[in-house]
């Protein structure tokens, strides 16, 4: 049959490149090195000639569904998901949570194949517009932007129907990594905290961590293999018309003894992809940090040029995302016209609306209002962002388990150097141990502060205050202990506030009742605020005294963490946005940021508007925030441009670099 067919289709198609477009044998072998490069090079020469002959109708096109997916079909997607996962008495999903509640619950597993569906079907709509650009280049056609558009709009379903087959392949196909990866941080990672290892890195952790790189490694091939595969799935659906449960198998069929081909042009492309992609972030960041000091005497000048390379850097990296976008459906087009033995491949009548000279359905001056609106908001949000960085406020220097890089963490000689220092509050981790004292310490065990193996709830406090939990930092600490809560209050009393983070191992019996005697006991009711990173936990601190202030601790968030009900939101440094601190403090929340040790993440963060910084340097936060607070507004916004755009901490240092 095969042999029946050739003749048929190379008829079809040799006639525009007889020397492309034939059939081959096809062979499980391995080309030479000369022969795949120099088809890998033929493909790639073509999809660059169609690129050159029809740039402005993928440019615009490109950018029409970047429009589309950002003002419409994005929002809907994340109107569904949250629709999906959370309810009117569950409207967060945070930290440890989230890995449970994708792989655990039902809900979590639809919102993960659901979501993980529809993005991907968006971008391969927008593949499909371009891609029908370059199918009609290749056959010596000319295709318009309305016509891609409306060819991608009725192919959106089809579309769909094949992203969820892939993404249930693809979460298939990594369950049995992912469990293996489980097995091997159960078996050799669970002896101790999990901090013990990421700080001292015994033996037994390269071993896990050689194992996870083995089987992430096995993945990755698998998984770029598997992409190889499913490439000519697109295109067979598109210009075909090969059904969206078909299309994987029939794509991977096609692709017998040109795989290393595929993946030499797929390989092409992301290394292209790569560059475009640091071109577009090198150089705004080197326009900004060029001029961005020499205008710092000027707050007018200085917000004009913000605005103006605002809009060099959205237009210049939307530019690269087009072309690479471009060059990689141009490629996907002519691997399927090259390598994917074409039946009869065309593309569908366009209606009459959608052909070139009919009446535009959005008339020009429409166009230009919205274009001229959408450079507008860019310009407002970098100003908002930006204009956070005038906002006078104190900032508060916490120390995070006290001076803790100058003294061993959580110790009463780190507690009192970082009030030496200048600390406005001390943060400090409380559990109980086995016989119910709160004692002051981090970890589930003393091994990464003594070598030994002892679990916090489960030993007396007695025998773990006899053990020295200095000397590891230095012979002048030799002899500190784990202090109680009530010896850490009393080393803090008069001199700083205290944060108090509640620990949760899953043993806690009256962690928060003890916490508050002791607080009591000590007469600092008025100089202590409280947080966990278990939700649990702090509600259970809050209700028991409600007039106290109680936060949470958040890394990672999925939905609105404000809805936890905090007092004030403790949150990892990167996840405090400009946007995130203004919506906080709207609901009168505090936001205090960690871990931060540098000083440009420290400027960052209050421009950003942050209440706190949760420090290991407090003594380098304090200059930082008595230099910040010696700058003009003028300063204080080329400060946060400078840090935007890249800024290194040395050129930040200097008192000369915010000179005009």
């Amino acid at each position: 049959m095969a042999a029946a067919a050739s003749p048929r289709l190379s008829a079809r198609f040799s006639w525009r490149h007889p020397q492309i477009y034939g059939l081959r044998p096809r062979l499980w072998v391995l080309p030479s090195a000369t022969t795949m490069w120099k088809q890998a090079r033929g493909i790639a020469a073509d999809a660059a000639r169609d690129f050159i002959r029809s740039w402005r109708v993928l440019a615009i096109t490109d950018l029409a569904c970047k429009v589309v997916a950002s003002a419409v079909l994005s929002p809907l997607t994340l109107l569904l998901l949250r629709w999906i996962m959370f309810s009117p008495s569950n409207r967060v999903v945070a930290d440890v949570d989230i890995l449970r509640f994708f792989v655990t619950t039902r809900v979590g597993v639809a919102a993960l194949i659901v979501g993980g569906a529809i993005v991907m079907a968006i971008s391969a709509i927008e593949l499909a517009c371009l891609m029908a650009i370059g199918f009609a280049t290749a056959q010596g056609t000319r295709l318009g932007a309305r016509e891609a558009l409306v060819f991608g709009g009725r192919c959106a379903l089809d579309v769909l129907r094949l992203t969820v087959n892939v993404v249930l392949r693809l979460l298939a196909g990594a369950v049995p990594f992912l469990l293996l990866l489980g097995v091997v941080y159960w078996a050799l990672l669970t002896g101790h905290d999990i901090n013990y290892y990421l700080a001292e890195r015994p033996p037994i952790f390269w071993v896990a961590v050689a194992i996870a790189a083995l089987l992430a490694s096995g993945l990755a091939v698998l998984l770029a293999w598997t992409i190889v595969r499913w490439t000519l799935a697109l295109p067979l659906l598109l210009f075909e018309g090969v059904s969206p449960r078909r299309a994987l198998a029939e794509s991977a069929r096609r692709s017998v003894g040109d795989r290393w081909v595929i993946l030499a042009v797929v390989a092409l492309w992301g290394a292209v992809a790569l560059a475009l992609l640091r071109a577009a972030t090198w150089l705004p960041e080197a326009i900004g940090r060029g001029l961005a000091p020499h205008l710092a005497g000027s707050l007018a000048l200085l917000f004009v040029f913000i605005a103006v390379l605002s809009l060099v850097w959205v237009a210049f990296g939307l530019a690269m995302n087009i072309l690479s976008v471009s060059l990689l459906a141009l490629l996907l087009s002519r691997l399927y016209l090259r390598l994917g033995e074409p039946r009869a491949p065309r593309l569908p009548e366009t209606p009459g609306w959608a052909r070139p000279g009919a009446r535009a359905l959005i008339p020009r001056k429409v166009k230009v209002a919205a274009a001229a609106v959408a450079a507008a908001v860019v310009v407002t949000i970098a100003l908002l962002n930006l204009a956070t960085s005038r906002r006078e406020t104190e900032v508060a220097v916490i120390a995070h388990r006290g001076a803790s890089v100058a003294a061993p963490q959580n110790t009463l000689a780190a507690f009192r150097l970082a009030v030496e220092q200048g600390a406005d509050v001390v943060e400090l981790d409380v559990q109980e141990s086995g016989d119910g004292e709160v004692l002051v310490v981090h970890d589930s065990d003393l091994m990464s502060v003594a070598g030994l193996p002892m679990e916090i709830w489960n030993t007396p406090a007695a025998t773990l205050r006899a053990v020295d939990v200095g000397s590891h930092a230095g012979p002048q600490f030799a002899g500190e202990r784990v202090p109680t809560l009530a010896e850490a209050l009393a080393v803090c009393k008069g001199r700083s506030r205290v944060l108090i983070e509640l620990k949760s191992y899953g043993h806690n019996q009256r962690l928060e009742e003890r916490v508050a005697a002791v607080v009591e006991a000590a007469g600092m009711e008025n100089d202590c605020i409280y947080m966990s990173l278990d939700h649990t936990t702090a509600w259970k601190m809050k209700h028991l005294r409600p007039e106290w202030r109680v936060g949470v601790l958040v890394a990672k968030a999925l939905g609105d963490v404000r809805t936890l009900g905090a007092d004030f939101l403790a949150v990892e440094a990167r996840l405090a946005s400009p946007r995130f601190v203004r919506r906080a403090h709207r609901a009168g929340q505090e936001v205090f940021v960690w871990t931060v040790n540098d000083p440009a993440w420290m400027l960052n963060a209050m421009g950003r508007g942050a209440d706190g910084l949760i420090t290991d340097v407090p003594d380098v936060a304090r200059r930082v925030v008595a230099r910040r607070a010696k700058m003009s507004d003028a300063q204080r916004v080329a400060v946060a441009l400078l840090i935007r755009v890249g800024a290194r901490t040395e050129l930040l240092a200097n008192e000369d670099a915010l000179q005009p």
